[in-house]
């Protein structure tokens, strides 16, 4: 079976990341059928452009089918798989777009027919926004998306869906289920529960000392913008990774108590307080490691950054004369931005040529600019 952009693609499940995947499949040339358990949603994708016409049932969307993604929340993924199989052709592939792998691929191997075949898939993106009205067709670009090596999965399946996802723009990498589970347990699923317990604890001292939340500044925003996911979807996730996450938190107790055992150390002797800085540096010698816009396991990209005065058409001219020189931008970001002064742009280009060459247009054009 060859991947061709004339063959019909379904997407089950048009929430943020069937929608972005809907948008980012249909941006490319191929022509999505899509389904969703709301109507309205079905109604919404279809006024976007994201499916190219309005099914009449979940049959209708799939029958037609050759490659099936599922965007539901885990708890629902198998169980939609199921139901759509009666309707497809023998040769179609499923592929699942959820954040974990071993429970899902057991379940769907459990009653998978010889002649359909499935890809786990994970694509490592997001947004605390929700729905069809947050769908972007380029949450995917840049951003690493997994998919799964499984015994059960001929490579060629494999090989295919892989071709399909690398059109909207995601890297795409190959893990197995239990490698895939463990690392997302440690830098996904553990981070959205530290974030989710951080704000309760505040929310417990807002009740003793009312004000606490109403000084919480842009570090403590940032570090539990994640606890907004909505709660029907990560209850699943969780619980689905339940073990490798209790792993997680395990290792993070022991940093967490070696931190407390500095603290009670550091004020009584020298010795206390270098191992407390010792603890910092290596801590932001770790997070150094880890690209700006990181969204998942990608290279690092080479980067630039900018100074910028405040004025209209700055970030514009800077963009100009790199399009001009025919340098590719993989990325952007404002780092700083005061009304008034200006601010600072971050730029990640493709490779370190690129970033030298880039430095040197802006140079010479009087802007302030220097290797990352």
């Amino acid at each position: 079976m060859t991947v061709t952009k004339n063959g019909k693609l379904a997407i089950l499940g048009l929430g943020l990341m069937g929608g972005s995947l809907a948008l980012a499949l249909t941006r490319s040339g191929f022509s999505v059928n899509g389904w969703d358990q709301s109507p309205a949603v079905i109604a919404e994708a279809h006024r976007m452009g994201a499916i190219e016409r309005i099914p009449t049932s979940l049959g209708d969307a799939v029958s037609e089918a050759r490659y099936i993604f599922v965007a539901t929340p885990v708890t629902m993924i198998a169980e939609i798989i199921k139901t759509a199989l009666p309707f497809t052709m023998p040769g179609t592939v499923f592929s699942d777009l959820g954040s974990i792998k071993e429970a899902i691929i057991s379940e769907v191997f459990s009653f998978l027919p010889d002649s359909h075949y499935f890809v786990a898939g994970h694509p490592m993106t997001g947004s605390e926004q929700q729905g069809i009205g947050a769908a972007d067709p380029f949450l995917f670009e840049n951003a690493a998306y997994i998919m799964i090596d499984h015994p059960n999965t001929p490579t060629p399946v494999l090989t295919q869906v892989t071709e399909i996802i690398r059109t909207t723009g995601a890297a795409m990498l190959t893990l197995t289920a239990p490698e895939h589970d463990r690392i997302v347990a440690m830098v996904s699923h553990l981070p959205h529960l530290l974030a989710a317990t951080l704000a309760r604890t505040a929310g417990v001292e807002e009740e003793s000392y009312p004000g606490t939340l109403g000084l919480a500044a842009g570090g403590f925003r940032d570090t539990t913008r994640i606890a907004m996911g909505a709660p029907e979807v990560w209850e699943g996730i969780i619980l689905g990774n339940r073990q490798r996450i209790i792993e997680a938190i395990e290792n993070f107790q022991i940093e967490l108590h070696e931190l407390r055992d500095i603290l009670n150390n550091a004020g009584a002797h020298a010795a206390g307080r270098e191992a407390l800085r010792k603890f910092l540096e290596q801590s932001r010698q770790v997070r150094q490691q880890i690209p700006a816009k990181n969204k998942g396991f990608l290279t690092l990209l080479y980067e630039m950054v900018v100074t910028i005065e405040d004025r209209p058409g700055t970030i514009e001219s800077v963009l100009h004369h790199l399009a001009g020189a025919g340098i590719n931008i993989k990325d952007i970001e404002i780092l700083r931005m005061r009304e008034g002064e200006g601010g600072t742009l971050r730029l990640a280009l493709e490779n370190s040529d690129a970033v030298d060459q880039a430095v040197s247009i802006l140079e010479s054009q009087g802007f302030k600019a220097r290797r990352r």
